[in-house]
């Protein structure tokens, strides 16, 4: 199973160190030519302290990492990409295609809390892959606190890097952008739509061309409804005790509806990193498969998957590419 083992609750002297740390940091700089909002950026990189607080303002992002895990399990029990690293034949069914020995990309991964659970899987390698400095220090400085995790970051079986989408792109040689899971967890509502510039169309349309034939894109975000409203930003964000995220987190009207989410997959399918169309009519999206789940928070049991919930607020959602 992809679901990790639980960790150590972060303690007092973590967080003394990371806030020493982030002190010492620059201020993020504003990046052009991206999908990266300048007042986003700033505004997560200003919880980088209290990142790794299991009670602290990301207290919501660590009680779903593990429905996280459950979700991609349950894509994975539907489909799972045949990994080129394994020694075993993919014929083999004692092995299911290995699923956990696959190539990972996680974009927007903030100080690390998915990516670094995952390391506590059997992937066979994990980019980690966010535009702000401070949480990817956060990110790596947190990994070197647990030896094992430690061990995957000097071996390069597990790396952060600092960097956009649009900027790592360019970076990776044509048969490297071919990762059998790529992840997006809590990004697309975090981008700017902008016309004429990177939109989140377009940004979705780059994270589907990082994903091999038969892998998987798999992500979670918020629809644009009035009970996503109310219960999202109205409530989540209002003064403590009653609020659990800080003020401004989120925008109403760059939450994604399931219905647009799935209409702006089909339309990614059919282009490339550039934009132009790479195939025609129904054979680009022969073979994908969509599929999209509700998550709601039940108050001392934490977040559970919920069919039909999709319009209520957070949903999880995944399409596999066709082979």
């Amino acid at each position: 199973m992809l679901r990790p083992t639980s960790t150590s609750t972060t303690t007092t002297t973590l967080l003394r160190t990371l806030r020493a740390l982030t002190a010492t940091l620059p201020k993020s700089q504003t990046r052009h030519h991206s999908s990266v909002s300048a007042n986003e950026l700033s505004h997560f990189s200003s919880l980088a302290t209290s990142w790794w607080d299991p009670q602290g303002p990301s207290r919501v992002l660590h009680l779903m990492n593990p429905v996280r895990h459950d979700f991609i399990a349950s894509c994975l029990a539907e489909s799972t990409p045949i990994s080129s690293t394994t020694p075993s034949s993919p014929m083999d069914p004692t092995n299911t295609h290995n699923r956990n020995n696959l190539r990972y990309l996680d974009i927007g991964c903030g100080g690390g809390i998915f990516a670094d659970t995952l390391t506590r899987t059997r992937a066979a390698s994990i980019t980690a892959l966010d535009p702000s400095p401070t949480l990817i220090k956060i990110a790596r400085d947190h990994a070197r606190l647990d030896p094992s995790v430690q061990a995957h970051l000097d071996s390069g079986q597990f790396k952060y890097v600092n960097a956009s989408l649009e900027e790592f792109i360019p970076t990776l040689q044509p048969e490297e952008r071919r990762f059998d899971i790529v992840t997006l967890f809590e990004v697309l509502e975090h981008i700017d739509n902008i016309p004429g510039s990177i939109t989140p169309q377009s940004f979705l349309s780059n994270c589907l061309s990082m994903v091999k034939p038969g892998g998987w894109l798999i992500g979670s975000t918020i629809a644009r409804t009035f009970p996503s409203w109310l219960v999202n930003q109205v409530v989540a964000e209002a003064p403590w005790p009653i609020g659990v995220v800080p003020r401004g987190t989120h925008e109403w009207k760059k939450f994604v509806n399931p219905g647009e989410l799935e209409g702006w997959v089909q339309e990614g399918l059919m282009r490339g990193v550039d934009g132009r169309a790479v195939r025609g009519g129904s054979e680009a999206l022969e073979g994908a498969r969509w599929r999209c789940e509700g998550v709601v928070y039940f108050p001392g049991l934490g977040w559970k998957l919920v069919k039909g919930s999709e319009s209520w607020g957070n949903y999880f959602w995944a399409v596999r590419k066709g082979e």
